[in-house]
């Protein structure tokens, strides 16, 4: 009977251990090396916003993103 809450004890210094354990399911905003899921209409606009694409690009690229 002694040798149960030794298991818990272990049990949960592994999980606490385990890098796993921190990756966001069990407490969020630990993890927040994951890239960002952005929206590719966002990343149009930023590109255009800052020159890399002309005008005509732009709007062809934004047409086939929103079909």
């Amino acid at each position: 009977m002694m040798w149960i809450p030794l298991l818990i004890v272990l049990a949960l210094l592994a999980m606490i251990f385990n890098r796993n354990f921190f990756d966001g399911r069990f407490f969020p905003g630990v993890n927040d090396s994951r890239p960002e899921v952005r929206d590719p209409l966002t990343i149009l606009k930023e590109r255009y916003a800052r020159g890399e694409i002309g005008k005509d690009e732009y709007e062809e690229k934004k047409r086939d993103i929103e079909r």
